[in-house]
């Protein structure tokens, strides 16, 4: 039997004109939000700032909470918090090297693009917010 283990991530739903800022992650091949684990010392909310200014070199100011929930990937299990987030200062561009691309897109991209496993999770929740 495997044993799963939950991981905490947290990341940042931006989105400006009805269109939602993903990053590309190369060695995953999927689009995924700014975000990351769950450090020992900090809070979700916490953590999706630090990783909005480590990944795409961007202050966020969180609004408001977006969507909590486990999902399994492999044999891990995670616990994401997403975060509708603003950009406050700064423009974003891809800041760490595992990281190819940063672009914006709109509800009828979503299901052309492969997105990380959290994000098709909640693809039509995402969709009826860009709409």
């Amino acid at each position: 039997m495997v044993e799963n283990s939950l991981t905490q991530i947290s990341g940042n739903v931006i989105i400006r004109d009805n269109q939602i800022l993903l990053i590309y992650r190369e060695d995953k091949g999927y689009w995924e939000v700014p975000g990351g684990k769950v450090r020992k010392d900090e809070s979700p909310t916490e953590t999706a700032v630090r990783e909005a200014r480590e990944e795409i070199g961007v202050e966020v100011e969180l609004e408001k909470p977006f969507f909590s929930g486990e999902f399994q990937h492999e044999d891990q299990i995670f616990l994401w918090h997403g975060y509708i987030s603003e950009i406050v200062d700064g423009k974003p561009g891809v800041r760490e090297e595992k990281f190819s691309e940063l672009d914006w897109f709109g509800s009828d991209d979503l299901t052309d693009l492969e997105l990380a496993p959290n994000l098709r999770m909640i693809e039509p929740s995402l969709t009826r917010i860009l709409d």
